[in-house]
């Protein structure tokens, strides 16, 4: 069960952003995940030995500012006003 999620939570795409580390891909991208979803790295870093793995919280830290150096930045809006009757509207 673990193998099929951490298969699932890996993307070959970022490949490049992790090369010549010694923790496998699947796990980094699985504690990535974690903290992305809330989890302190401490609380990540305690996950990760719960599943045998010992890694520092400043090794998770790095994981997860090297993903988001190598992720294209998100889609921003753009404030937009127009006029419907005596006020005016924002639309983002």
């Amino acid at each position: 069960m673990l193998a099929d999620l951490l298969s699932e939570s890996y993307a070959a795409e970022f490949d490049e952003c992790w090369e010549r580390e010694r923790t496998a891909t699947p796990v980094r991208a699985f504690a990535v995940q974690f903290h992305a979803a809330g989890c302190s790295l401490r609380e990540t870093q305690a996950i990760l030995r719960s599943l045998g793995i010992e890694r520092s919280h400043q090794a998770i830290w790095h994981w997860v500012h090297r993903l988001a150096d190598s992720v294209p930045d998100p889609p921003t809006s753009t404030r937009t006003q127009f006029s419907c009757g005596p006020s005016e509207r924002f639309a983002f």
